[in-house]
């Protein structure tokens, strides 16, 4: 093996089983080591923990997703955070008409990743489709709306679908169903 192939990587050392947690919560089911160029780090266990809203990007609040779009959100930490869940979102990507009332249809066109700052270990991503008929304010905005794997998908205020991956590096491109 040659160890300047890893020389300055960012990874995620195991599955940290990310996981929607109660209504607007997000849940670490194992607390990760994880590498940020070369140098390690923790993140502790969490259940029920709040998200950072901000755009661990823009630096602006995320953008909230409109009925019959998707988009892709990275969940991980930088280097000086811990405890504390950071988010990126991707671009919003349409969706096909609703597949039954309040259950989102599939992406027109496959979603993208955020672009991602050097000082953040990406613990995995939820790829978010909001029905066509959701109606809870003027957009979905993750964190903030229910962050729950499927909402309830009994109502316009809970249309949408929530896909949660852990990952140990970023993939070259989201799953998206």
């Amino acid at each position: 093996m040659n160890v300047i192939q890893f020389a300055g990587a960012t990874f995620c050392h195991a599955d940290s089983a990310l996981a929607g947690g109660s209504t607007t919560t997000l849940t670490l089911g194992v607390a990760p080591y994880y590498c940020i160029k070369g140098k390690a780090y923790t993140q502790a266990t969490t259940t029920n923990v709040q998200p950072s809203t901000t755009d661990i990007t823009t630096g602006a609040t995320l953008e909230g997703i409109p009925a019959g779009y998707g988009a892709v959100i990275v969940v991980g930490a930088t280097s000086t955070e811990s405890t504390t869940l950071r988010m990126a979102q991707g671009p919003l990507a349409e969706l096909d008409v609703n597949s039954t009332t309040y259950t989102p249809g599939s992406f027109k066109d496959r979603p993208q990743f955020p672009s991602l700052p050097e000082d953040f270990c990406p613990f995995g991503y939820v790829v978010v489709k909001v029905a066509t008929d959701y109606t809870s304010g003027a957009s979905y905005i993750f964190g903030s709306s229910n962050t729950t794997v499927t909402g309830a998908q009994n109502s316009a205020s809970t249309a949408h679908a929530n896909t949660f991956t852990s990952v140990m590096a970023m993939p070259d491109r989201p799953v998206a169903s």
